[in-house]
């Protein structure tokens, strides 16, 4: 099976599959560096594209999420509830929508899609398209700062920890999964890398700060899952799992 991956900001990737593309989080313009729009663009041109919004934070999510897809030959939405209730004017009325709630199991264009709560706001993703299978956390991470109380930091260590064995129970080809920086634990990155058993990993959440993350292959060592590194806003990498 062939896929390719392109970067575009933060935590916005477009996956392309030999049935169709996906377009994650696409965020506010003020987070979007110059061009994003247009790679876009480019990149799910003359596709059947489906848009997942995992959460309504402005570094996930824009306030016109029609224009970047008009190439698409085919659209449709995955909105978490929280942007129907937050950001209800995001939302195109003039399109298939699907409005997801955690922990639920939803069947929508061919696609089964499991929902995870989100220890931050929303959902991640787990999604079935025939024998092809990925998860996406949004912002679903393990996010101890260094105010975090002890017992702050055993709940939330806990939460991951069953977050992520359920992600390795649905047995993903790719995760997209947090790698931030500004904790010390990375968000639980190196967890989820060696912990999910995906086939290939993706290290998100970045802020557009990218230049670190070799530093993340050496810290996981990629001895079984393969990494899509990436440095700028438009980089690319095609994977056969």
């Amino acid at each position: 099976m062939h896929i390719e991956i392109t970067y575009i900001h933060h935590n916005c990737f477009v996956l392309k599959t030999a049935s169709r593309t996906y377009l994650f989080d696409y965020p506010s313009d003020s987070h979007l560096p110059e061009g994003a729009q247009k790679r876009v663009m480019d990149a799910v041109a003359s596709s059947d594209l489906v848009v997942l919004v995992s959460h309504s934070h402005d570094d996930h999510l824009n306030a016109d999420m029609v224009s970047m897809v008009s190439t698409a030959e085919s659209v449709c939405y995955v909105f978490s509830d929280d942007v129907q209730d937050m950001r209800p004017e995001t939302i195109p009325t003039d399109a298939e929508v699907l409005i997801v709630e955690p922990d639920e199991t939803y069947e929508f264009h061919g696609l089964s899609i499991e929902t995870m709560m989100s220890n931050d706001l929303g959902v991640a993703f787990l999604v079935e398209d025939g024998d092809f299978r990925f998860y996406f956390g949004g912002d679903l991470a393990k996010w101890i700062w260094k105010t975090a109380s002890a017992k702050e930091q055993e709940y939330t260590s806990r939460f991951f920890h069953n977050a992520m064995e359920r992600v390795r129970d649905f047995q993903p080809h790719v995760a997209f999964s947090n790698v931030d920086k500004r904790l010390d634990n990375l968000a639980g990155g190196v967890e989820a890398y060696r912990q999910t058993g995906a086939k290939v990993f993706v290290p998100m959440h970045s802020f557009g700060e990218t230049d670190w993350l070799e530093g993340f292959r050496e810290a996981v060592g990629e001895v079984f899952t393969r990494l899509f590194i990436y440095s700028e806003s438009g980089d690319s990498s095609e994977f056969i799992i």
